[in-house]
């Protein structure tokens, strides 16, 4: 079965309807529907659980216990994202389950899978609550309701759809790069590049924005590839999309050969040599001019800064790079990298996106 006919039916009917609703992000300003918080705690630059704060380092000591995290933190932060999507209609187990069991998937990794690529030691870490990682099939195939869970919680007190819930999260990127384009860039993207895809639900969301580029996704793990070249089969504009499996630190492209990379919610998973690596390799790829843009949770943002306890740590407890991605300047380091007309766009309660042009 397609994406459309399988997932979409799966998640929810009112695709068409909230396409036709959709709305551009205004200017830095933080969209926050109907129960959205609508401004940025400026006195406070990252949530007090991140970095070398007393209250990061004694949820980084809690974590650290085995026996909490293997026993309570690790099954309570899957069995949150779940029930976060099955309460709203994402079948969760059974999409893993029919993704688990179709032989196009394993046929379209045996098809992508570059056995020559070197996985950098960042990635073979345990995170996001599996053991491997992103290199398994249990990751891959709960990637898709997992990222529709995760769009849920921006707004948890509005009665919307998964579909359209998704929607209002990438349209709000996708409508920071179109006016960052348009106002700096001057022309339409030939080639974008959307590093660490996953299952590719935010490369066919920017392929969509631009729909007269060619669009490559790529991704460090051969099985989240399977996954989104299977549900790209037979969609509309899957002839313009390319899924490639290798390191977004050394994507093998030509130089100045390239319109935009994009990030999205990449960074967080990244130490902080390893996101340096990521923009000195998109500054190398891109066209004079052309755009960098990374979406990812905000460090600023009051939602964040504000979660209960139990949430920030089950949070944490899935992913090892917090203390650095919260504390690091995004927008400093892309400077270093050569970018300008660098600026944060608070897109959602919870994301930012940041945008910079490589110098000319």
């Amino acid at each position: 079965m397609s994406f459309a006919t399988s997932t979409r039916a799966t998640l929810g009917a009112d695709v068409a309807a909230s396409r036709r609703s959709g709305r551009r992000v205004a200017r830095r300003s933080l969209i926050g529907g109907a129960s959205g918080t609508t401004g940025t705690a400026d006195d406070k630059v990252k949530p007090d659980w991140a970095g070398d704060d007393l209250l990061s380092k004694v949820v980084d000591a809690a974590i650290s216990n085995k026996v909490l995290y293997e026993g309570i933190m690790k099954p309570m932060a899957r069995r949150t994202l779940i029930n976060t999507a099955e309460k709203n209609g994402v079948a969760w187990r059974d999409i893993a389950e029919e993704l688990g069991n179709e032989p196009a998937v394993k046929q379209a990794f045996d098809e992508i899978e570059n056995k020559s690529v070197e996985y950098p030691e960042y990635y073979l870490q345990p995170f996001h609550a599996y053991a491997e990682g992103n290199l398994c099939w249990q990751a891959a195939v709960e990637a898709e309701p997992a990222t529709y869970s995760m769009a849920l919680r921006v707004w948890p007190k509005d009665r919307i759809t998964a579909d359209a819930a998704q929607k209002r999260l990438r349209d709000s990127y996708t409508g920071a790069l179109r006016a960052h384009v348009d106002e700096y860039y001057g022309k339409e993207p030939d080639t974008i590049v959307d590093v660490g895809c996953s299952v590719g639900i935010s490369t066919r969301y920017i392929s969509d924005a631009f729909p007269n580029s060619k669009m490559v996704g790529l991704d460090l793990s051969p099985y989240m590839l399977a996954v989104a070249k299977h549900r790209d089969e037979g969609e509309p504009g899957s002839e313009r999309r390319t899924w490639v499996h290798g390191k977004g630190e050394d994507t093998k492209m030509a130089d100045n050969s390239v319109d935009i990379v994009s990030l999205a919610f990449v960074i967080h998973e990244c130490p902080e040599y390893a996101t340096r690596a990521l923009m000195t390799e998109a500054a190398r790829i891109l066209k004079p001019g052309g755009v960098f843009v990374m979406t990812d949770n905000n460090p600023k943002s009051p939602v964040i800064q504000n979660l209960p306890p139990a949430l920030f740590t089950l949070m944490k407890s899935t992913e090892p790079h917090s203390n650095e991605y919260y504390t690091i300047d995004i927008e400093g380091m892309l400077r270093e990298c050569g970018f300008e007309h660098v600026h944060t766009e608070n897109t959602d309660p919870r994301h930012r996106t940041v945008l910079g042009s490589l110098k000319k």
